[in-house]
């Protein structure tokens, strides 16, 4: 599959490298959807990287950093939860995703 058609890029050697930057923050986004649908399916990160072409802790590194920002920035926000209170948020998230797995 050809995402891209050298004829219908601009002659002008600027102009191809903007549509083609355009471009890539499309595929970039539609790529970011799909490695999220596969994750929302089932699919390790094994099997992920092995799609993409990449490594499983490479995959994972660059598909969860925005995940691990905003985790990060809500265990600032929450620096009063005491470890047993943070504990059970975490489990009832995890067993939240494992019934939307399974009802999906």
């Amino acid at each position: 599959m050809s995402v891209v058609s050298i004829d219908a890029l601009p002659a002008d050697p600027l102009a191809a490298l903007r549509e083609l930057t355009r471009g890539e923050a499309e595929l970039e986004a539609v790529r970011r959807a799909k490695v999220e649908a596969a994750r929302d399916a089932g699919a390790s990160w094994e099997q992920v990287g092995e799609a993409l072409g990449v490594s499983r802790q490479s995959a994972w590194e660059y598909y969860s950093s925005a995940v691990r920002s905003k985790l990060a920035s809500n265990v600032e926000a929450n620096a009063d939860l005491t470890e047993t209170d943070a504990m059970d948020l975490v489990v009832d998230e995890v067993r939240a995703v494992r019934r939307r797995r399974r009802t999906n």
